[in-house]
């Protein structure tokens, strides 16, 4: 799980550079953090959600936790 999180935070850098419109950027990185929550067992569900928001931020991107709103635009 661990490296799927490094990998999927690996790929963000490139990802973002490229990306078109932002709003290609969500639905794509929440089908990918998506298949890691679905792998991960209950007890590790607050450190997958942890890991992907502090690679999200660390891009100056975040998400609300209530009803999945987005905020900030990918960079």
């Amino acid at each position: 799980m661990d490296a799927q999180l490094d990998h999927l935070a690996q790929m963000l850098p490139p990802w973002l550079e490229r990306l078109r419109h932002p709003a290609q950027f969500w639905p794509q990185f929440d089908a990918l953090a998506a298949a890691i929550l679905a792998r991960a067992g209950w007890e590790d569900r607050p450190h997958v959600l942890g890991r992907l928001d502090a690679m999200l931020a660390a891009h100056g991107v975040s998400r609300h936790a209530d009803a999945n709103e987005r905020t900030g635009s990918p960079s």
